[in-house]
């Protein structure tokens, strides 16, 4: 029983206790995380958060949007990770690998499951950001500016992939 890697086997208890952990104290979390052990159980726990965020967002504004909504979600974790490793790495030498890299996001993604809410959804998605700061942090071995700015920078170059992959018309609806 692990508050820092969740396992299917675990259950809805398990996921509930990650969750916790993740939103309640995350830099605690990002400290005991292990920065391997494969891409199975973090990538199930932010399945299982989109998958809630999904059927909410069905609920809050139809299916046509909620459909758009994953489908952006799932661009941004296609490129976020591997664009944020990058630039830790290259701008500030992080030691961090993408396994890691992507546990850090997957676990990020615990927000999603508050990010359904209207009022709430942007500050839920800036938390997000926050928690990718804090496992940046840790898992590349950067101080708190250079963590910050390896954030921004991915952040910034995936809004610009997505922006010319999907084409200016579409990063409102790209599926419907």
């Amino acid at each position: 029983m692990s508050d820092t890697e969740f396992l299917l086997q675990e259950g809805p208890k398990g996921f509930i206790r990650v969750w916790r952990k993740i939103i309640t104290d995350p830099r605690s979390f990002y400290h005991e995380m292990p920065a391997s052990g494969g891409f199975e159980n973090p990538l199930i726990f932010l399945g299982t958060c989109a998958l809630v965020y999904f059927v909410l967002i069905v609920v809050v504004v139809g299916v046509a949007e909620a459909l758009n909504s994953l489908f952006l979600l799932f661009l941004t974790y296609i490129f976020g990770p591997g664009v944020l490793m990058l630039a830790s790495q290259f701008l500030f030498q992080g030691e961090g690998d993408y396994e890691a890299t992507l546990r850090v996001c997957a676990y990020a993604g615990a927000c999603l499951v508050l990010a359904w809410i209207p009022a709430l959804g942007v500050f839920a998605y800036l938390y997000s950001l926050y928690l990718i700061f804090l496992g940046t942090e840790k898992v590349h071995k950067l101080d708190p500016t250079k963590a910050a700015i390896a954030t921004l920078v991915a952040v910034l170059v995936t809004a610009a992939i997505m922006l010319f992959v999907l084409g200016e018309g579409r990063i409102r609806r790209p599926l419907l």
